[in-house]
């Protein structure tokens, strides 16, 4: 059995039977084939590149906080 996944600018298929992973750009259609061992690797690398990205701290927004004014008690700013 084929799984197939067609994008706008690529193509993806994995054969369960050959255990093969193909990616076909779209524009040139120029094709990459992996056998299992590479194809796991290379998720491999996806995944950890997908969960770099989502675990990296956010920066913070406001670096400055001298120039914000907090007050205590509204009444103090009337």
């Amino acid at each position: 059995m084929k799984i197939r996944k067609k994008l706008k600018n690529a193509e993806f298929e994995y054969d369960e039977e050959t255990k093969k992973f193909l990616i076909i750009d779209g524009e040139d259609g120029g094709a990459v084939e992996l056998n299992k061992v590479y194809a796991f690797a290379f998720m491999r690398f996806v995944v950890r590149m997908a969960q770099r990205n989502w675990l990296r701290s956010k920066k913070p927004l406001d670096k400055d906080c001298e120039d914000v004014v907090q007050y205590n008690d509204q009444l103090e700013m009337f």
